[in-house]
């Protein structure tokens, strides 16, 4: 069987691009959902002028991030709950 890698690209700022990886589906979907509500912009991991993009590689169950050699970025970025959202607003 095979997992989905989820691969989103920054721009470094002098030139030089960066690959970010995660396995996280939910988290993919956070950032796009952050995109199109106006909380990220170019600026952010994954976002350009065009909107939100990320490419997927197929890889083995049995690959870690560790034996991969690459660290997890769904860390990066906490998104606040839309239940934790409209309770701060009350």
């Amino acid at each position: 069987m095979a997992k989905t890698l989820y691969v989103l690209v920054s721009d470094g700022g002098d030139g030089s691009y960066y690959p970010h990886y995660t396995f996280n589906a939910e988290f993919i979907r956070k950032m796009n959902d952050a995109y199109e509500s106006g909380q990220l912009d170019y600026e952010s991991m994954g976002c350009d002028g065009d909107g939100f993009h990320y490419d997927t590689i197929k890889v083995p169950d049995e690959c870690t991030y560790e034996s991969m050699g690459i660290t997890d970025c769904s860390y990066e970025l906490n998104f606040q709950d839309e239940d934790e959202e409209y309770e701060d607003e009350e």
